[in-house]
């Protein structure tokens, strides 16, 4: 009796296990027969993601932090925007012409893959390439800062007097105001990884 339950219960499994394996070919090959392709977002960080494409059709995605989605948009080639870790990313190209495609959000300031990675994956780590700055604030005020960066978009942090506060910014060139010292102290860098710019008043 017990043998013939154990039987049975393996059969059980397979017929599971069976069924599923159908309903997953099933699903590829009708996306592949399809103008629709299977798009996978995998947000490891803390924060909310944001994907905004422009090609064959518009969409406006969004990925709730440490979470995964799954969208069906029509397959093409698309101009990507997104706005990762509290950074807009303008000008950037998504190709969506396979049937299955993944992208990768790392947590803030790192990679999803070191050394490469699937062909059919976007790491948005590495496309980003996101690093920490620490703003030192020795003006001897308090400031409002504005930064202009590579990628065309800007941030606005306050600083109160001598104390430093860390960021996560696109690597680059930012060209950077000062409102606070009785007027406007401009200025240039150059933001790498754990790079310390310590500001001051004339």
């Amino acid at each position: 009796m017990k043998k013939n339950r154990t039987i049975r219960w393996g059969l059980f499994l397979v017929t599971i296990l069976s069924v599923m394996l159908i309903a997953a070919v099933s699903q590829s090959s009708a996306l592949a027969g399809s103008k629709l392709n299977q798009l996978t977002i995998v947000n490891e960080t803390d924060h909310g993601f944001w994907l905004k494409l422009n090609g064959p059709a518009y969409y406006y995605l969004y990925v709730k932090a440490g979470t995964t989605k799954v969208y069906t948009p029509e397959r093409g080639v698309y101009d990507a925007t997104y706005y990762y870790c509290g950074t807009y990313v303008k000008n950037r190209t998504l190709d969506l012409t396979r049937h299955q495609t993944s992208i990768q959000v790392p947590s803030c300031g790192t990679r999803a893959f070191y050394g490469g990675g699937p062909s059919d994956t976007v790491d948005v780590g590495k496309e980003v390439k996101l690093v920490n700055v620490t703003l030192d604030n020795q003006t001897e005020h308090n400031i409002v800062i504005v930064l202009d960066g590579p990628n065309g978009e800007s941030h606005a942090f306050f600083l109160y007097d001598d104390v430093e506060k860390e960021y996560t910014i696109p690597k680059g060139f930012y060209d950077y105001k000062i409102y606070g010292c009785g007027g406007v102290e401009t200025g240039r860098f150059y933001a790498i990884f754990n790079k310390v710019k310590e500001l001051t008043c004339p």
